[in-house]
């Protein structure tokens, strides 16, 4: 059983309860973020709460903790469970209003720790299937508990396409993101990933560094058909890392097997992510 940071308490998940006034539930009004550890140690913790206060900002959400507070809660959370690698959400309510509609009393943070979960090994030795659905987002840059569009969106992905892991959005015939995921395609010898009206993803960022830096990944945006063409493809998440996407929708994406930059570039990754397991740095 895990064990929770709920509003200033840990609590055995099966206790871990809010109040039916959080504006989180009767309006879906908050914010999360999500990493992963790596032998035990919280994957780039600082960039994924530097993020999740962003995403408040944007959503004008109170989010009174500072980083070191946020950190310390977390690292605390995940001392209190004995997983040997596990899942890290944090996530900032709306708190009470008195109107049932607009906050009127203080934010609340829940942190949870969970065993991690992946994907099957399959899905990077042979490389995964992805379905794209037509979908317009409000604030994409802000990762916010409102997930009805990525819900939506991956049940039509998975009605088109039952073996499809993820849903990729298009907007205006543009390949943007996927629900849980940003995208990457080979193009010409180089790597192309999207840039604007998405959440910037910390793995994403990781996987540019990888790839050389902004200056060797053309950052610009992908048509649907150059999806469709693509030598390769990858999506990247913290719990999916870097996936070869060897389907997209009945496209098949190159040879229809893991290309060889897509296969160097998950070796470095997970040269990268032995090394900070290694190292042991938190922040």
């Amino acid at each position: 059983m895990s064990i929770f940071y709920i509003d200033g308490e840990f609590v055995d998940a099966s206790n871990a309860t809010l109040p039916a006034t959080d504006l989180s539930i009767l309006r879906g009004y908050g914010v999360f973020d999500f990493t992963r550890t790596y032998g035990g140690v919280p994957f780039r913790l600082s960039a994924h709460l530097r993020r999740l206060q962003r995403s408040a900002a944007l959503i004008e959400l109170d989010c009174p903790w500072d980083i070191e507070e946020l950190a310390e809660i977390a690292l605390e959370t995940l001392r209190r469970n004995s997983f040997v690698e596990a899942g890290i959400r944090l996530v900032v309510t709306g708190g009470e209003s008195a109107n049932g509609f607009l906050p009127s009393g203080k934010s609340r943070l829940l942190v949870m720790a969970t065993p991690l979960d992946g994907l099957p090994r399959s899905a990077y030795a042979q490389g995964a299937r992805v379905a794209t659905v037509e979908q317009t987002r409000n604030l994409p840059e802000a990762k916010t508990i409102n997930y009805i569009p990525g819900i939506t969106a991956q049940i039509t992905a998975r009605r088109r396409a039952p073996d499809a892991i993820e849903a990729i959005y298009v907007v205006d015939g543009k390949a943007v993101e996927g629900t849980r995921s940003n995208i990457f395609i080979l193009a010409g010898g180089g790597w192309i990933t999207p840039e604007a009206d998405l959440l910037p993803g910390i793995t994403r960022a990781e996987v540019i560094e990888l790839l050389g830096g902004e200056d060797a990944v053309d950052m610009r945006d992908i048509t649907l058909e150059e999806l469709y063409a693509a030598d390769e493809a990858i999506i990247t998440s913290s719990t999916k890392e870097v996936v070869p996407i060897v389907k997209v929708d009945e496209a098949t994406i190159g040879a229809g097997v893991p290309g060889e930059h897509t296969k160097r570039l998950m070796r470095c990754w997970r040269e990268m992510t032995e090394a900070f397991a290694s190292a042991g740095m938190v922040m």
